[in-house]
């Protein structure tokens, strides 16, 4: 008798053991596929909706590529906080790009609502990368979506009627504190404005004028590189005006 007790305890142990086995290879076999989900929500002191967003998935740092992937928000979400949810990706590191086009320019530019793994979207900032692994399902995180705000400079030039004066103008797209401005002539050494610095308004138009140098002033390609503060950063900008 205790060789049958012992054998049917051995067969019980077994038994659990391939049915153990049965429930782990189950549930292996039901275990999502490559999923990444996060979340979009709006900074603080922003306006928007986020649900007007798509999320994107790239493998790089460069926007102006196409996505790998890419997925609207759930349709149940509010204003300010909304789920998304990539269903199959592929294994790999990427970079999460979260925007609305709301210029319809059909890129990220400035007045855009995005955001970033990690931090809000700024220039040169693609945010945190997100490591995904087979079958696993990884949490991006909050995505804070907040204005992009790209520092732009439009300039122009012109020589006088007589050809011996010429005279740049210019503008930014957002309030700057200019430090310096530089103009390069073709063939020339570059030239300081001197009364360029100060602060300047946004799209308001300012003024580089009276360069002038014996007898005629040269055509073709100038150069002009801004330098100053922006949102409380450094900047530089350069300018590649022709002139006729």
């Amino acid at each position: 008798m205790p060789d049958v007790r012992h054998a049917r305890r051995v067969l019980v142990m077994s038994l659990r053991c391939v049915l153990a086995l049965a429930v782990l290879g189950l549930l292996a076999g039901c275990r999502m596929p490559t999923t990444v989900y996060g979340r979009l929500v709006l900074k603080p002191g922003e306006s928007g909706d986020v649900r007007l967003a798509r999320v994107e998935l790239h493998d790089s740092i460069a926007w102006d590529s196409a996505p790998l992937y890419e997925v609207s928000p759930d349709t149940g979400g509010l204003f300010y906080r909304v789920s998304f949810e990539f269903p199959v990706v592929a294994p790999g590191p990427y970079y999460v790009l979260a925007w609305q086009d709301r210029d319809g320019d059909g890129r990220v530019s400035d007045g855009d609502l995005t955001g970033v793994c990690g931090d809000s979207h700024r220039p040169g900032w693609p945010g945190e990368p997100v490591i995904v692994y087979a079958r696993w399902t990884v949490d991006a995180g909050d995505i804070e979506m907040a204005t992009y705000r790209v520092l732009e400079v439009h300039a122009t030039g012109a020589r006088s009627q007589a050809g011996d004066t010429t005279t740049f103008t210019y503008s930014f797209n957002h309030d700057v504190r200019l430090n310096s401005l530089a103009i390069a002539f073709p063939g020339q050494p570059v030239l300081p404005d001197p009364g360029a610095p100060g602060d300047k308004v946004a799209d308001s138009t300012y003024l580089s004028g009276g360069w002038s140098m014996d007898g005629q002033m040269p055509s073709g390609l100038h150069q002009l590189e801004f330098r100053g503060i922006f949102r409380d950063s450094s900047f530089m900008l350069r300018a590649a005006v022709r002139v006729d």
